[in-house]
Parts: C-alpha cells; sequence; structure tokens
C-alpha cells in the first residue's frame, strides 16, 4: 500500500513543465487526427481506403484528445497536492 501512495505522490508531485510537455502531445495528436480525418474526406473518393484512411485519424485523435485529457487532470491533481502539502508542513 505504500508503495501506491508513493508512486502517486511522485507523479502528482512532477512539474508542471512534465505535464504541460505530455499534454502538448496529446494536443498535437489529436489536431494530427483530424487533419488525417480532413484529408480523407475531401480527398479520397468513397471507398475502402477511404474509410481506413478515416479510422486511422480518429484512432489518432481519440488517443491524443484522451493523452491530453489526463495530462490535464495531472496538473489540476498537482496543483492541489502541493497546494495541501504546503500548507500541511506551515
Amino acid at each position: 500500500m505504500r508503495n501506491w501512495k508513493q508512486a502517486f505522490l511522485v507523479h502528482y508531485t512532477a512539474t508542471q513543465q512534465t505535464s504541460f510537455k505530455q499534454f502538448r502531445l496529446g494536443v498535437m495528436l489529436f489536431f494530427l487526427g483530424m487533419v488525417i480525418v480532413y484529408i480523407g474526406v475531401n480527398l479520397w473518393q468513397p471507398s475502402l481506403q477511404q474509410e481506413i484512411i478515416l479510422a486511422s485519424g480518429l484512432l489518432f485523435g481519440g488517443i491524443g484528445f484522451i493523452w491530453a485529457l489526463m495530462a490535464q487532470m495531472r496538473m489540476v491533481i498537482s496543483r492541489f497536492v502541493r497546494f495541501f502539502s504546503e500548507k500541511k508542513h506551515d
């Protein structure tokens, strides 16, 4: 049980720069997925190849969205953890 608590503490006390790098990666993957979807819809005729391109775009977009959302939650929780741990030591 103590290892889990320590692992969470290390994860949520990471620097904001680390969390923001994770967030940027998620946003870039999301926009890459949306660009792939846009290109697939506008440049390809309806076919199996278009469906594969759209599916890959949605996969990139979904993974990027979840990645960015997790990073955002990490930043918010990190702020709470730091706030309450600083108050405890005063």
